[in-house]
């Protein structure tokens, strides 16, 4: 859970350390749910062979956040070598003013694509892919908060998923 607010917690600082005003308080907050396509697996891969997903999302041009998930393409829970659930670092919080752009690139850093929140987006909890697919963004009724453990996690990625296959 630290691992998670403390690349947002500098983000948070950094666009709050742009503004000369003492006051400020970023107006506007969003949750980012990320997750795999089904035409983000590899065709070699078996339905139940977890594969991992690392992307690199740049918030405003500048700050820098890995993204990884471990994720199995018939979206079944994934498992560690222990037969632990599988480590996701999926869920963001961001806090911003009038708008933020995200830049996603992939493990090489190729880039991906882009997307831009505005004001009127904020206090929603966001389904975003970690692959160019339309639409990037979208509205889920997740809950304006982290997932509390592995298994919260892979619910909300599992959420995005489904709620993926319906907007296609």
């Amino acid at each position: 859970m630290l691992q998670k607010i403390i690349p947002l917690s500098l983000l948070s600082l950094t666009l709050i350390g742009c503004d000369d005003n003492e006051d400020y308080q970023a107006e506007n907050q969003v949750f980012l749910s990320f997750y795999p396509t089904q035409t983000s697996f590899p065709d070699s891969a078996a339905a139940d062979e977890l594969v991992n997903f690392k992307r690199l999302l740049i918030a405003n041009g500048f700050e820098r956040v890995d993204i990884t998930l471990n994720q199995r393409a018939d979206g079944e829970v994934p498992l560690d070598e222990e037969g632990q659930p599988a480590h996701q670092y999926a869920v963001f919080r961001v806090s911003y003013d009038n708008s933020n752009t995200f830049d996603l690139y992939d493990e090489q850093e190729n880039f991906l694509y882009t997307t831009t929140i505005y004001a009127e987006d904020g206090d929603q909890h966001y389904c975003i892919a970690i692959d160019q697919h339309q639409p990037q963004l979208i509205e889920s009724e997740l809950e304006m908060r982290f997932p509390e453990n592995l298994s919260e996690t892979l619910d909300y990625i599992t959420h995005c998923r489904e709620l993926a296959l319906t907007q296609s």
